[in-house]
């Protein structure tokens, strides 16, 4: 049999970017104070939680919520002005973002997400509270098959990755890719804002 040479070629890589929230101590305030009024419907007569059952094995308020609370409609419009100045300095071919929902999600002992998917949107994820809580944000591949050598102890490959975060952070996704939220196994509650940005271009 005659030497061949195989040669690597990584594919489909994927990016997730983050940055901290500038003022981050405000809006924190701001959202609890949301996430206080929907956690106590009972004395507040104030819900926006749906009844239908998601990927969220938890709370959260009402997909649309950034319609419902202006101080989340301001938070909308501030990231999206952060992700249009890195679209632009970066040369990506995205001429205009579109909020399409923005909801708060809110995980108390037990509570988890699905893996799970927001479909052909920019995905931005703002980590409020979740420093004391150990539950943790995952990216899932949709690979099934990995090749690893006999005498490697570990592969440097995983199908899941856990992200590292902190509070103030916000991390932005291309939406398809699949992720999740381990369950909360304290009974510290750990909330996040979710945000869909679909890409308009003026068709």
């Amino acid at each position: 049999m005659k030497p061949i040479q195989i040669s690597r070629l990584p594919i489909f890589t994927t990016e997730v970017f983050s940055f901290e929230l500038p003022n981050f101590e405000e809006w924190e305030k701001q959202i609890k104070q949301i996430v206080l009024v929907e956690d106590n419907k009972q004395i507040h007569n104030i819900s926006s939680t749906p009844k239908e059952k998601c990927n969220i094995v938890g709370s959260r308020t009402a997909w649309n919520s950034h319609q419902r609370y202006p101080s989340l409609k301001i938070l909308c419009d501030e990231i999206e002005g952060y992700l249009c100045s890195f679209i632009k300095n970066e040369g990506y071919d995205i001429p205009k973002l579109v909020i399409h929902n923005c909801w708060i999600n809110w995980y108390d002992k037990d509570n988890y997400a699905h893996p799970h998917t927001h479909g052909s949107v920019l995905s931005v994820v703002l980590f409020v509270n979740v420093e004391d809580s150990d539950a943790k944000f995952f990216f899932h591949a949709d690979n099934n098959l990995v090749l690893t050598k006999r005498e490697e102890l570990k592969t440097n490959f995983s199908n899941v990755k856990h992200v590292k975060v902190k509070n103030g952070t916000i991390i932005f996704f291309d939406g398809s890719i699949r992720h999740s939220v381990s369950q909360n196994t304290t009974n510290k509650k750990r909330i996040t804002v979710a945000l869909n940005y679909a890409v308009d271009y003026g068709y």
